[in-house]
């Protein structure tokens, strides 16, 4: 899919998170990136870029204080290159795995431990 024709769904499904949630995100930039960083991939023993749909990159929000507010925002990124490859080998949607990945790393944002959100994950596989 085109670059910008993926920007435009990921932009259509952040339109559709809840008003309760989307109105708590505060200094939260969302981009979309061709794969993970070398660093990022480096952080976890130069780990396989496929393994890596998105990534949140900040403080969570039960971990600031006054004194971060106004400064560089957070950023979520999503990884087009990954998120294509998880869609065909598991024969989801792309919508569906996009909106999965934002879910993730805006709970991360949230303060979710990567743990709590296996546990989160497993149950949404119980309801497919």
């Amino acid at each position: 899919m085109e670059r910008s024709a993926f920007v435009a769904l990921t932009e259509q499904i952040i339109a559709t998170i809840p008003v309760e949630y989307l109105s708590r995100l505060d200094n939260l930039t969302f981009v979309v990136e061709e794969w993970a960083p070398a660093d990022l991939l480096a952080e976890y023993d130069d780990a396989d870029p496929l393994d890596f749909l998105g990534d949140y990159r900040g403080c969570p929000l039960p971990e600031r204080s006054q004194g971060d507010a106004g400064g560089l925002p957070d950023l979520i990124a999503l990884y087009q290159g990954a998120i294509e490859a998880y869609a065909v080998e598991f024969s989801e949607p792309l919508e569906k795995v996009i909106r999965e990945t934002l879910v993730h790393e805006i709970a991360h944002y949230f303060g979710f431990s990567e743990e709590q959100m296996d546990e989160i994950e497993a149950l949404w596989l119980e309801g497919d």
